[in-house]
């Protein structure tokens, strides 16, 4: 019973001092190197300087020398990393790497100081970080290098064709100005009638068309700027002259008859004397015709009696 117990003690021993033992190899491996701190106590004896002057620009490589020191008793196995995923790095190509002190890569001779050039390649613009790391067997360090990364300046502007002036007779139709402007990054265009913007808006690179039918007749100038995001831009004019004289059809008027008034127009009053006459004229002529009709019915009468 004892033998057992004393076997199955001494298997739980060695158990344990293997698990030590890997721990132990673990926290020196540069694989423990990691952003997240937990595998190493961050010390303030520890530092960590870079060369970077805090500007770069999209797709342009730069060399970042970054160097790392800790003191004498540090600990043992002492690296500088920089890998992916931490902090900002991920917005920049470059290789992962773990320098040991005093190996390949480390371009300082001297112990407990780390020196390694990266070089880093913007993948987009930003205010970002770079974060770099070192670490012994006993504690570690970080550093956040601040990178201000710009896009690459266009300083090239677009190209512009130039399409031929146009001459056409007033009220003919089917006239059009057709330009085909090109830049690798469009921004926006505007066309200008004599002067005056008449069109603008958002150019993603397409022919711009415009219909100069219905003008009339004169000449016209027209402009057509094209600009692309770095601000660069681009101008073209084109004359359109309208001949010819528009042909108007005159507006009927309304007119009012004239009445031609008699040579002598009558004075006022004179047409009530001449109906006072006439009606005075037929009553003396109806006395008349009673009394003449009365004297002959008497001298009738006499006769008979």
């Amino acid at each position: 019973m004892r033998k057992q117990y004393r076997r199955n003690l001494g298997i739980i021993t060695l158990f344990v001092l293997l698990v030590c033992f890997g721990a132990i190899s673990a926290i020196a491996e540069p694989d423990y190197t990691t952003e997240c701190g937990g595998c190493h106590t961050v010390s303030s004896s520890f530092s960590m300087s870079s060369n970077s002057t805090g500007n770069a620009t999209v797709g342009e490589p730069f060399t970042l020398r970054i160097n790392a020191t800790k003191p004498v008793q540090g600990g043992t196995n002492f690296y500088l990393s920089v890998q992916n995923g931490w902090a900002d790095n991920d917005y920049f190509n470059f290789t992962p790497a773990y320098i040991l002190d005093n190996s390949a890569g480390d371009l300082t001779p001297a112990n407990f100081l780390i020196t390694h050039d990266f070089t880093f390649t913007p993948l987009s613009s930003g205010n970002l970080t770079i974060k770099a790391w070192c670490s012994s067997s006993a504690a570690s360090q970080f550093i956040d290098i601040p990178i201000l990364v710009v896009d690459v300046p266009d300083e090239t502007p677009p190209t512009i064709d130039n399409p031929s002036d146009i001459e056409y007779a007033v009220s003919t139709v089917g006239h059009d100005i057709t330009w085909t402007p090109f830049d690798e990054n469009p921004s926006e265009f505007n066309i200008q009638a004599n002067g005056v913007v008449i069109i603008s808006g958002r150019w993603n690179g397409q022919p711009i068309v415009i219909n100069v039918d219905y003008l009339s007749p004169g000449t016209y100038e027209y402009t057509l700027t094209v600009t692309d995001i770095g601000g660069n831009s681009v101008s073209d004019k084109v004359m359109v002259t309208v001949t010819g004289e528009i042909i108007t059809t005159p507006t009927p008027t309304e007119t009012t008859p004239i009445t031609t008034p008699p040579e002598n127009p009558p004075a006022p009053g004179d047409n009530l004397d001449a109906m006072e006459t006439s009606t005075f004229s037929l009553v003396i002529l109806s006395m008349g015709v009673i009394v003449g009709i009365l004297s002959l019915l008497l001298i009738l009468d006499r006769r008979r009696s």
